[in-house]
């Protein structure tokens, strides 16, 4: 019974103010007493104070929160950018792991794991069937560095083999795509910010530098965000020196600036950031600042409103809370935080009120409080109140949606038939098309590949789609099975295919290719 008091006694601290401080801490340890006490039954400890400290937690904001041993591993993993496992890229087809690709000098490769090879045993234990899920695999290939984990593999000729793998740190990359879209403009998708992102961007900058950059399009749709400071150091390669980035503040924390330096890689040429409803964060931290500075143009819908600056602390049993600090605020002074007065439940359900409202389809729709204007650098109007709104509005893209595409999506039906495809043709592709440009350029799925498609949609889900969904949604779903193919056969191919399906990357490449058109956008908006 200890445990609870020292538990609750140091997670009240985070949140009691100086007055009643006293009485409060009494009115705990007193309840606690009794429950030791008087209490009819014996009580699990460990139980009651996660369920207290979850209580407490409960009646802050909604992105302070409780972090089980399991869900700080986790966190941090994402954070740090790496994990320990065995470096493959895999699909489950058939209740059967299917390898799509090997980490390039990761342990799997080096023992001589390759693509196509399905996974039939793990340290002597069949790893097949209904067992075999994300969270299976996960818990037997990840593991502590140094270990060795034994894979009985058969490969795609038919042959089974043995292997041991000792595991090894394996990055987890948060750049999904880089790649020129035309002679000057290139392409990034960031899918997070963690320690790994501005050494990967640095990278490929250098590369798409090579490759005659002078222009760029930053994609960080359905960005949660992440690591603050990966954030900053990104804005740090496309502002001048000494320019504000964000500052944050809370009750606590006394102002903070976050400021460039010298020598960032895009100081000059022409950006566009993309952000949607999804872009939370640390992502909108990057796209605050570049509008603030009038650095680029932001296109896309207003992004999600998280601005709150979160720090763990971790606790005696392993678990940590995760408390927030502070608020983060662009270079006006705009708080990236939208309102969390409601109850979580109303906060939660933001986004699909904004769907239902029609926020997603027209700026007409969205209202700002002319008490909460800002001012860009160079005297353009902005609004706080919480998220970012671009400069350009795009609403999303419903011309390809149909009931028969919803249903192929609910139950995954073409990244499978992508699977299935890859498995059945592994070589032929990979001669073929023997670079991501060239299977680009020259496969595209043809109507007997999309009857089959169709065929295996019905045949495992009952799934069938009208001649007039076929019509509204199959060049979209041919797109989708070209892309999904792209990367299970090259890793990184996914968006390179796609997005020449995607209407908001096509009309900020097209606003890049024009001085006059770019500047234009940038003063109209």
């Amino acid at each position: 019974m200890k445990l609870i008091i020292i538990v609750l006694l140091l997670a009240s601290s985070f949140i009691l103010t100086a007055q009643g401080e006293r009485a409060t801490y009494k009115k705990l340890e007193r309840s606690l007493k009794l429950i030791e006490s008087q209490y009819a039954d014996t009580v699990d400890a460990e139980k009651i104070a996660t369920a207290a400290v979850k209580a407490m937690i409960a009646e802050l904001d909604p992105h302070s929160k409780y972090l089980s041993p399991e869900d700080l591993k986790k966190n941090n993993e994402q954070l740090n950018g790496s994990f320990a496992g065995i470096g493959i890229h895999y699909q489950i087809l058939n209740d059967t792991l299917l390898v799509l690709n090997t980490v390039k000098g990761g342990p799997a490769e080096q023992a001589g794991v390759k693509a196509g090879d399905r996974l039939l045993e793990i340290d002597g234990e069949a790893s097949v069937g209904d067992i075999v899920t994300n969270s299976y695999l996960s818990k037997k290939l990840r593991g502590k560095r140094g270990t060795i984990v034994n894979l009985k593999l058969l490969t795609h000729n038919s042959e089974v083999k043995s292997v041991n793998i000792k595991r090894n740190n394996i990055a987890i990359h948060t750049l999904a795509s880089s790649y020129m879209i035309d002679k000057k403009t290139a392409y990034i998708k960031i899918s997070s910010f963690s320690r790994t992102t501005n050494s990967e961007v640095q990278i490929a900058l250098m590369q798409l530098s090579m490759m005659g950059m002078k222009n760029i399009i930053v994609d960080l749709r359905d960005n949660p965000g992440g690591l603050m400071i990966a954030s900053i150091n990104l804005s740090d390669d496309f502002l001048e020196a000494d320019k504000l980035i964000v500052y944050t503040k809370g009750a606590h924390s006394p102002r903070t600036e976050y400021k460039s330096k010298p020598g960032g890689q895009m100081e000059k040429g022409k950006l566009v950031v993309l952000i949607d409803e999804n872009s939370a964060s640390a992502a909108e931290i990057f796209a605050g600042a570049m509008q603030d500075w009038d650095r680029g143009i932001i296109m896309g819908r207003r992004s999600f409103g998280k601005g709150l600056v979160g720090r763990n602390y971790n606790l005696p049993d392993g678990s940590a809370i995760r408390l927030t600090t502070g608020r983060y605020h662009t270079p006006s002074g705009r708080c990236i935080q939208k309102s969390f007065k409601a109850n979580k439940g109303e906060y939660n359900k933001d986004i699909l009120e904004r769907y239902e409202r029609g926020e997603l389809y027209s700026a007409d729709s969205i209202h700002f409080d002319e008490s909460l204007k800002y001012y860009t650098n160079k005297k353009r109007i902005v609004y706080g109140g919480g998220a970012i709104m671009p400069d350009i509005f795009v609403p999303i893209d419903t011309s390809f949606y149909s009931d028969y595409l919803k249903q192929l999506t609910r139950y995954g039906i073409i990244n499978l038939f992508a699977g299935l495809y890859f498995d059945k043709n592994l070589e032929s592709l990979l001669k073929k098309y023997p670079t991501i440009d060239k299977f680009d350029k020259y496969y595209g799925m043809n109507e007997e590949e999309f009857n089959e498609l169709n065929i295996l949609a019905f045949n495992k889900n009952k799934i069938k789609g009208s001649v007039s969904d076929i019509a509204i949604s199959g060049n979209h779903i041919k797109a989708r099975f070209k892309a999904y193919l792209a990367r299970d056969l090259y890793q990184e191919g996914y968006y390179q295919v796609y997005n020449k399906q995607d209407k908001l990357v096509m009309k900020a490449a097209n606003i890049l290719k024009s001085d006059k058109d770019f500047k234009a956008n940038l003063i109209q908006y």
